[in-house]
């Protein structure tokens, strides 16, 4: 599983280093207007995107299912400029992630494991689009370095080696667990707010929760995000996770 990363990892590097060499694209991504920085993350995100091995064999009927969760998720955002789409991969493990712009990316295997389930899919990708909304899968990529350092790279020339070197760690490692805890947070309410039911977050970190009781079934990307009991506690404790109907 490992190796799928790596390989992909390098390939993302790649891809975003021609647009973050443009001064222009960097202006705009750190200094420009808010719809001037969407623009730049976007161009960004529609480039790595396009190095993403997405599997062939995902049914219309998983695409049409992805496809409506992820507007009826974003019918309930507040940022109109945001625009995302929800793809699937095969990648051998159960796995979803992020990249700037608003791609989001599901395995085939967490489709199975949650039994295609909209709840527990709407909690899924409303996790993953909290880590674009807030940023997190852009500072994954671009300030990961630091502003200071990236500035540097990119005036030198030396971006490329960069991603090169760190492109696979910063794809296969899950976000620090502040963010992973803020981005269940907001997923969940957007859930809700788009009338999903809360419990199918519940089912799905409980399901999560299970394969890591057997090393090896979780995979190393779910596996470095924080424990779900962990994860779960803090839902219940925000009342967010409660069970019961769909708000209307």
């Amino acid at each position: 599983m490992s190796d799928w990363f790596f390989e992909v990892g390098r390939r993302l590097g790649h891809a975003a280093i021609p647009a973050a060499r443009k001064t222009r694209w960097a202006w705009r991504l750190l200094a420009g207007s808010e719809a001037e920085s969407l623009q730049a993350e976007a161009e960004m995100g529609a480039a790595m995107a396009g190095e993403i091995p997405v599997w062939e064999g995902a049914t219309a009927g998983d695409r049409q299912q992805l496809g409506e969760i992820c507007d009826q998720l974003r019918a309930r955002l507040r940022s109109p400029g945001r625009v995302f789409q929800v793809q699937v991969v095969n990648r051998g493990g159960v796995a979803a992630f992020s990249l700037p712009g608003g791609h989001i990316f599901l395995d085939i295997a967490l489709l199975e494991l949650c039994g295609r389930d909209r709840d527990e899919l709407a909690f899924a990708i409303g996790h993953e689009m909290a880590h674009v909304i807030r940023r997190h899968a852009l500072d994954r990529w671009v300030a990961g370095a630091g502003m200071k350092v990236m500035a540097t790279l990119i005036s030198r020339g030396a971006l490329a080696a960069w991603w090169r070197e760190n492109g696979s760690r910063l794809l296969r490692n899950a976000y620090d667990h502040q963010q992973e805890y803020e981005a269940d947070a907001f997923g969940l309410r957007l859930a809700r707010a788009a009338g999903f039911d809360p419990a199918g977050a519940v089912r799905l970190l409980g399901r999560l929760q299970g394969l890591r009781q057997s090393p090896g079934l979780l995979g190393e990307h779910y596996a470095s995000h924080p424990p779900e009991a962990a994860r779960l506690a803090r839902l219940h404790r925000s009342g967010l996770a409660q069970p019961g109907n769909p708000p209307s």
